[in-house]
Order: C-alpha cells, then sequence, then structure tokens
C-alpha cells in the first residue's frame, strides 16, 4: 500500500492507497502510553496497533514505523522497532544512538529540575551536539523525566506482545467477543454495528469491523473482565428477544 501523513504529537495520520483503489486514513502511533490511553494496550494485543486495513477489502498492512511504548504501572518503557529480521549491523548502530539520546534526555532533564545548580558546569553542564542522523522519535525521548524506568529496546511487535502478556494478570489479558451476519442489506448490518458499539462502549471496550461482501463481522475486544460483562450483557439482549 502507498501512503501519505501527516503528524501530531501522538501519532501520525496516514492515508493509505490499497491495490484494490480504496484510498483510507489509519492513525499510526509513535508514542503509545497505556496507563494514559488503556485501549491501545489491547489494540496491541488483538494486533491491530498500527496496522492499516483496507475498509474495502480487508487487506491489512503493518507499519515499518518505530514507536515508544511505555506502560507506568508495570515499569515497562520500551522502543519498539516492528522488524524482527533487523541486521545486526543495523541494529547496533540503533541501539549506539539510542544510548545517546537516552542519556542526553534524562540528563536535560535533570538539569532542568535542579536550577541551583548552575548552567555549563558540573556533571550535567553542556553537551555538545553530535552530528548524527534524526531518531523518529528523539522529541518523545526528550521528555523524559529523570526517574523514567530504563528503557528496553525490542525488535518484532510479536516480542512486545509475548513481554506484554506476561506482565499481566488473567483478568487483564486480552478477551473478545464476534458478532457476523451474512445479510447483504445495509440496514441489518448498521444495526449490528450500533448494538456491538453500544455495548463496547458500556464496558470500555473496543470495536473493530470486517465489512466483507459476503460476511459482516463486528470484533469487541478488551480485558477479559470487561469483555464477560460484556457476554453476561449479550444474553439478557438475547433472553429479552
Amino acid at each position: 500500500m502507498s501512503q501519505a501523513s501527516q503528524t501530531t504529537p501522538r501519532f501520525t495520520v496516514r492515508t493509505f492507497q490499497c491495490p484494490c483503489g480504496e484510498s483510507f486514513g489509519a492513525n499510526i502511533y509513535s508514542t503509545v502510553n497505556v496507563t494514559m490511553e488503556p485501549e491501545l494496550l489491547y489494540r496491541l494485543l488483538a494486533g491491530t496497533l498500527n496496522v492499516a486495513t483496507c475498509p474495502n477489502c480487508g487487506r491489512k498492512a503493518a507499519s515499518v514505523q518505530p514507536f515508544i511504548y511505555h506502560d507506568m504501572a508495570r515499569g515497562l518503557f520500551a522502543y519498539v522497532h516492528p522488524d524482527a529480521d533487523l541486521p545486526d549491523d543495523d541494529r547496533e548502530e540503533l541501539l549506539e544512538r539510542l544510548r545517546s539520546v537516552y542519556d542526553q534526555a534524562v540528563a536535560e532533564s535533570e538539569r532542568l529540575t535542579q536550577p541551583s545548580a548552575g548552567s555549563g558546569s558540573g556533571r550535567h553542564g553542556a553537551v555538545e551536539p553530535r552530528v548524527r542522523r534524526h531518531l523518529p522519535h528523539e522529541d518523545a525521548l526528550k521528555r523524559l523525566s529523570p526517574d523514567a524506568p530504563p528503557m528496553q529496546v525490542i525488535f518484532g511487535a510479536e516480542d512486545l506482545t509475548a513481554l506484554v502478556e506476561s506482565l499481566l494478570d488473567a483478568d487483564e489479558k486480552l478477551g473478545r467477543v464476534t458478532l457476523s451476519t451474512k445479510a447483504s442489506g445495509e440496514a441489518e448490518r448498521r444495526r449490528l454495528l450500533s448494538v456491538a458499539t453500544r455495548l463496547a462502549e458500556q464496558a470500555h471496550c473496543l470495536v473493530e469491523v470486517e465489512d466483507l461482501p459476503g460476511e459482516y463481522t463486528v470484533h469487541i475486544y478488551g480485558s477479559r473482565a470487561r469483555i464477560r460483562q460484556l457476554g453476561d450483557a449479550l444474553k439478557l439482549l438475547n433472553q429479552a428477544r
């Protein structure tokens, strides 16, 4: 898929041009803070974070853009490079650049929070900038506080997902319920989406739609605890019919 982009502080709104001819937009995140935006945790676990899905044919395209992942509650702070097969030489170069930027970011943050230490002298004095390529997320790294957890570097979104899943309690893990209809009428499909969206909002869950010619499917996902609540609501809804 070809793409164009418009950048905001947390994500880039990219316009994708699918081989089927459809043009559509998708949010591609450069900074993922699941403490501030818990729904992004379940987008990651569901495999939809930074993945563009064509609304016409269902074709998916995963972004190759690295991103910063921060879970303040669990002390996880990571720079995630989506390419798990990045060559060793490229990995070493990236790690060296990240170490430099991270150290400078933390040192600068400490200096700004300790104005009495004086400027231009001492351990955190002015740093002569090095000539190097600009990292995609240096701005986010420079906003670190001195008490930020150590930054991990993860290659491959699958490895990040596995690590995150290992940190979750059973009720926090990904749950999902699927509603579908083979009806081709637009009214029936809109009704299904309306019901699913209303239930998902009440349970603080997320909705993903697969609109294919032969079947219309709505996936609702969130924590297992919330999905259980939603399942109970669906049972009551079916009993009331």
